[in-house]
């Protein structure tokens, strides 16, 4: 396994954490059952092979914006074009970044990443993030803060890259397990994945994701939905059931997977793909505004029930 820095363990859950990597949760064990959750690189080789599909990198911004630049307020933003085969940019770099342990217990920490002006891809803006985690009888309870240290109102996206193992217990078998999620209509992308502005009705795929009984095996699904509420995860030859909630704030998932059916990615999402681009404007679509000087929080949970 990859070097983490931070163990906890509370609630029948152990959890490692790396400070230097995004603060992101590499691995989430259920004792009671097992339950291997997150997907865990075995070594820093396989990690670097696809850095997003491991434990719960944070994305701001969150997917693509074509051209890597935006308009927002009048003022033009200009971001590192990091995928050169789409001309975009990618997911941001909160998920590399170093954070700082400001606080510890043996089932808690609180890490903080602070950005001068212009430090963080070019972003004109200073800002203060900060994610913390509790384990408990509620599972790994996550809540992240975003400071706007700036004396502009600054343009804020979120998403988590969230990658559950299949699966979820050593032994049984990805093709019994089955997902509940109340998708929406799915957003329409062009080769580059960059949204059309159009949305797809729902069809079979929709109905059996909104009635627990998609399975996540056997076929490649890279979809974008405007979607809310609980994920279900559910193990039918077991009984085991993971849920993955995330606040109101977050109006839409990307899933995504391989036919292999080794993991699952279900993400989180504040804004629609390239926002700024989309009709109706990048607030009709989840743009946020942080005033100067405020705070906006965010929180999600992965529990077995």
């Amino acid at each position: 396994m990859i070097s983490t820095d931070i163990h906890l363990c509370g609630g029948g859950y152990e959890a490692d954490v790396s400070s230097s990597r995004g603060g992101i949760c590499y691995r989430l064990i259920h004792k009671p059952t097992d339950a291997n959750i997150l997907r865990t690189p075995r070594d820093e080789e396989e990690l670097s092979q696809n850095v997003y599909l491991y434990g719960n990198p944070p994305l701001f911004p969150p997917n693509r914006i074509l051209g890597a630049k935006f308009t927002f307020r009048g003022k033009e933003y200009t971001l590192p074009l990091n995928e050169p085969s789409t001309g975009c940019h990618i997911h941001g770099a909160l998920w590399r970044m170093p954070f700082e342990v400001e606080a510890k217990s043996t089932d808690s920490v609180r890490l903080v990443y602070r950005a001068k002006a212009g430090e963080y891809i070019g972003f004109p803006h200073a800002f203060t993030f900060v994610r913390s985690y509790t384990l408990n009888e509620n599972g790994l309870c996550e809540t992240d803060e975003i400071t706007n240290d700036s004396d502009e109102v600054m343009p804020f996206m979120l998403a988590y890259h969230t990658t559950f193992n299949l699966p979820l217990i050593k032994g049984s078998r990805s093709v019994d397990h089955r997902v509940r999620l109340q998708v929406g209509r799915e957003e329409l992308r062009t080769e580059s994945f960059i949204p059309t502005g159009e949305f797809r009705e729902e069809g079979a795929r929709e109905w059996e994701m909104q009635n627990g009984e998609y399975i996540p095996y056997g076929k490649h699904l890279s979809a974008f939905y405007e979607a809310g509420g609980d994920m279900t995860l559910t193990d039918l030859s077991t009984g085991l059931c993971l849920t993955y909630s995330a606040d109101t704030q977050f109006t839409y998932r990307m899933l995504y997977q391989t036919a292999d059916g080794s993991f699952f990615v279900c993400e989180p999402q504040t804004t629609a793909i390239d926002c700024f681009r989309l009709p109706g404007g990048a607030m009709q679509h989840g743009l946020v505004e942080i005033l100067p000087h405020e705070t906006k929080c965010y929180r999600t949970a992965i529990k077995i029930n």
